[in-house]
């Protein structure tokens, strides 16, 4: 018999009073590095500055002291990169989206990048269980100079823990501006018996883990051919494509461990070989 779909206490029975968390951070130059200069936390949300050497790009972590989401759960979070910022936003640990009783988890992730900041958006994976609801939107405003380099990886269900998503609904939502102009949009949506519409060949072909993988620059394009080498000991599906200063990476893995092993090298070679942020491994 399948175990019931984990809920945000791990126990079924009625469902908890749905909470909410915001951000709002900001990073700035000063002093020839990258500071932490505006910083509004609320509700499940915190932001942690791991110390770093002098020489490298702050890491700004993300954390939900709610252990994970469910139905009406409300998260926002809003980042801004000042001129000539360089740092790197990652979480704490795979946000887990659990079984809704009936209301979507919204998460609205808004990003502002200004001229000639790099600003990396590199959280870790989020964990879709049975009945999950989740409707996610994100969006970036670039200046024209700004470099961007974003990440989301989506896992339907512990394949370790045996876990199915027999039913579920996803709705995930990017949308980048550049100079105001809309330059990049896309929309997934999985409504329905999930696991039977990721096992279509045209869907999923059978993978329960996927990622996408953005980068915006101006060199992007050139960064093509580094992407598709480090592609090459892929052990899912990888593919990448560039076009007009953008480069898209797609992955297709059958669990969240291999999704990650595809991916790792993909980062390095667009990170300049810098290692993966420290609590991607901790």
């Amino acid at each position: 018999m399948d175990a019931p779909a984990p809920t945000r206490e791990g126990l079924s029975g009625d469902a908890p009073s749905p909470v909410t968390g915001e951000l709002r951070l900001g990073f700035a130059r000063r002093a020839g590095a990258t500071r932490l200069v505006d910083s509004f936390q609320s509700g499940c949300l915190r932001a942690r500055m791991p110390r770093t050497a002098a020489d490298q790009d702050p890491c700004l972590v993300l954390i939900n002291t709610g252990g994970g989401v469910t139905g009406g759960d409300r998260l926002r979070q809003s980042i801004d990169w000042e001129s000539g910022s360089r740092a790197c936003v990652a979480t704490q640990a795979a946000e887990k989206v659990y079984r809704s009783s009936g209301q979507d988890v919204v998460i609205d992730t808004r990003l502002r990048v200004m001229g000639e900041a790099v600003a990396e958006w590199l959280p870790q994976e989020t964990i879709i269980f049975d009945r999950a609801r989740l409707k996610r939107t994100t969006e970036v405003a670039l200046d024209g100079d700004a470099s961007f380099l974003g990440l989301e990886m989506t896992v339907l269900g512990r394949a370790a823990m045996g876990e199915t998503v027999s039913h579920a609904s996803l709705r995930d939502r990017w949308k980048i501006f550049r100079d105001g102009r809309l330059v990049y949009a896309d929309a997934q949506r999985l409504i329905g018996p999930v696991d039977q519409l990721m096992d279509r060949a045209a869907i999923g072909a059978g993978a329960r883990a996927m990622g996408v993988l953005i980068h915006v620059a101006l060199g992007a394009t050139a960064a093509l051919g580094a992407v598709r080498d480090a592609m090459a000991g892929a052990r899912g599906r990888v593919a990448a494509s560039a076009w007009n200063g953008l480069l898209v990476a797609r992955f297709l893995a059958p669990e969240g461990q291999t999704l990650k092993h595809d991916v790792a090298p993909v980062l390095a070679a667009l990170r300049g070989g810098r290692p993966l942020p420290r609590v991607w491994t901790c």
